[in-house]
């Protein structure tokens, strides 16, 4: 049998199976579609001319049933090539579907149409239709569809940052998914979850619900797609953890599958991951390949965002490995790519984008409660009809209670916007600390590639000096940025970690000085703690350098920071040579000290002795303890 004729057999098989459905109308119009389409597959056309061919139907077909199910194909077809378009046809669908009162394709009109909102950024409503479409699905015990309703929901608190809905929602869809064994629908919501943990720092969690995800998506051999998405980010999340050998493991066995599928961005992504599970090994040399080629890939296939984002992990690598000149090179690029982003016009378009989503936010959130308080207004309307029916006292019961009622939904309202200004006001706050470390850490990186190009013993060490003194700024914006208070920073952590860092950069011996702390935990503002650690900072380098004649192992260094009084206290004393007179204030190092300590309206006193060493105090009068 031909192909014309293969055609012409099924239309007739089908006509001839209309004439004995009880839903006619509604049936044929779409076996109508599904023959348009099977014809243009037949003749060979390309997705213009199936186009082409269902805007014919629209304009020749007197049937809405016809329409409206040729409106969806439209839809589909340009879904991902033209976003706008498909935005349109899917409102001509559901203005349809409403006029033909068909319940069915009015709720999949609200999702489709959501999905679209999302695509074009516009949150609050695609809320919208996605609880219209929730409330019928749940009202006609719909469960899958359901399911995926609560997942777009899900998906459309995260983007907007609101972590505690958005795990609401994937928990319920995975909770009703899993009731019915869809495990497609159970592994993508596990998948989500995880994600959102990932994020929230709790790894141990987001690792239980990925590997959960991967249970149940590996039933289906038809689910790979989704099942290699959540081995990627288990295999992540397994690295975040410091499990380096089952990352590497898993990363391993995603290649064999991306290689199979020609998933070329995978590829890259899991390139990557294997390249950090060697980086955290600081393995510097067994990552290098794994990070050129993914770099490699991003950049052949045109995924410029993900190349720019591996530049700094590869300075980094090469650094580690002595290669300097590909380092230079790499950062050059890194620079010239970041000014283009950071013009005055990108901040600006930042700057709108914020508020159009702050605003977006607002708006949505008004509308819930709004569609919230009209649900419980005609609950209270039944009440107070049933009270005055009955006695005139429960009537008036009613109307206090009611009074109660709005005054505590508008207190909920008003809290819920502190709250969401709050966290907004947050995370902008956390990436200024973020790119404040990130500008330090281009400094340090410049003064070393700077220091290792110096011959001169005397220069090195002073863009060593200053190298340190920059990394003594970058570890407090570090620590603001790592940590869930941005204004705050515990003594005892950052004293420790600085104190460590200097030991591990700065040794002038042979042998080690060992040292010993003493620090107090406390919590102090940016403005007090800076200075602090650059004192701290001076103090030890001096110690490093001039307190020893021969470091041996009897060579200590005592450091002790707490609260006595009214007053803040810092000790450092050694047990080296010692010294008579008075401080020489001619070097940079006693200058900015003494700088610093009037910032602090601190005073610095010298105790010294030859042969039993030196202690210098520093009394701290200005602070500001947070906790």
């Amino acid at each position: 049998m031909n192909k014309n004729n293969l055609i012409i057999f099924i239309k007739f098989k089908i006509c001839t199976l209309l004439k004995h459905n009880q839903y006619y109308s509604l049936l044929r119009s779409t076996l109508f579609i599904l023959i348009l389409l099977i014809t243009s597959y037949a003749k060979g056309q390309n997705k213009d001319s199936e186009i082409d061919s269902l805007k014919n139907v629209i304009k020749t077909s007197a049937n809405d049933s016809v329409k409206m199910i040729t409106y969806n194909a439209l839809r589909r077809a340009t879904y991902y090539t033209d976003a706008e378009t498909s935005k349109t046809y899917t409102k001509n669908y559901l203005e349809l579907a409403t006029k033909l009162k068909d319940s069915h394709h009015i709720a999949l009109g609200r999702f489709f149409l959501g999905n679209a909102e999302v695509l074009a950024g516009n949150y609050d409503t695609a809320l919208s239709n996605y609880i219209i479409a929730g409330n019928y699905y749940e009202k006609e015990k719909d469960s899958s569809r359901l399911c995926s309703v609560l997942n777009s929901i899900g998906a459309v608190y995260e983007k907007t940052r609101n972590d505690s809905l958005s795990l609401l929602y994937y928990k319920r869809s995975l909770k009703i998914s899993k009731s019915i064994s869809d495990n497609r629908r159970s592994g993508i919501a596990s998948i989500n979850i995880g994600n959102i943990y990932n994020e929230l720092g709790d790894i141990d969690t987001s690792i239980t619900f990925l590997e959960d995800a991967i249970s149940d998506l590996s039933i289906n051999p038809n689910h790979q797609s989704f099942l290699i998405l959540g081995e990627v980010n288990l295999a992540n999340a397994y690295g975040q953890n410091k499990e380096y050998k089952k990352a590497f493991n898993l990363y391993q066995e995603i290649l064999k599958k991306v290689d199979t599928i020609k998933d070329v961005y995978n590829h890259a992504n899991v390139l990557r991951g294997i390249s950090d599970v060697f980086v955290h090994q600081k393995e510097y040399k067994n990552a290098l390949p794994y990070a050129e080629k993914a770099f490699r890939i991003f950049n052949e296939n045109n995924f410029t965002d993900d190349s720019f984002q591996l530049i700094p992990e590869l300075i980094e690598i090469h650094e580690a490995n002595g290669n300097y000149k590909e380092a230079v090179t790499l950062y050059s690029k890194y620079t010239k790519i970041k000014d283009s982003l950071f013009t005055e016009t990108k901040d600006k378009n930042i700057a709108e984008a914020v508020q159009k989503y702050e605003t977006e936010k607002k708006d949505a959130e008004l509308k819930l409660l709004k569609l919230e308080g009209e649900k419980k207004d005609q609950q209270n309307k039944l009440y107070i009809a049933l009270a005055f029916a009955g006695l005139l006292i429960a009537g008036l019961l009613g109307f206090f209670g009611y009074k109660n009622m709005q005054k505590n939904t508008v207190l909920a309202k008003q809290k819920k916007l502190l709250e969401a200004t709050l966290s907004e006001k947050n995370t902008l706050l956390k990436e200024v600390h973020h790119r404040v470390k990130n500008s330090f850490q281009i400094v340090s990186s410049l003064l070393y590639l700077q220091s290792e190009n110096t011959d001169d013993k005397e220069a090195k060490i002073a863009i060593k000096e200053a190298e340190n003194r920059v990394r003594s700024m970058v570890l407090v914006h570090q620590k603001l940025y790592n940590k869930e208070e941005l204004v705050g920073i515990n003594t005892k952590e950052y004293i420790t970690d600085l104190v460590k860092d200097i030991f591990e950069s700065h040794q002038f011996q042979k042998n080690s000085i060992s040292y010993q702390l003493d620090v107090e935990s406390l919590v102090l503002d940016i403005e007090t703690i800076t200075p602090i650690g650059l004192i701290l900072n001076e103090l030890i380098i001096n110690t490093l350098k001039h307190a020893f004649k021969e470091v041996t192992d009897s060579s200590k260094l005592f450091i002790n920071f707490a609260k006595e009084n009214n007053e803040l206290v810092l000790r450092v004393k050694d047990n080296g040579k010692g010294f008579e007179g008075e401080i020489k204030n001619t070097s940079f190092g006693i200058t900015l000290m003494k700088a610093l300590s009037k910032k602090l309206k601190a005073t610095l006193n010298y105790k010294s002795e030859l042969g039993k060493g030196t202690e210098v105090i520093l009394n701290i009068k200005k602070f500001n303890i947070l906790s």
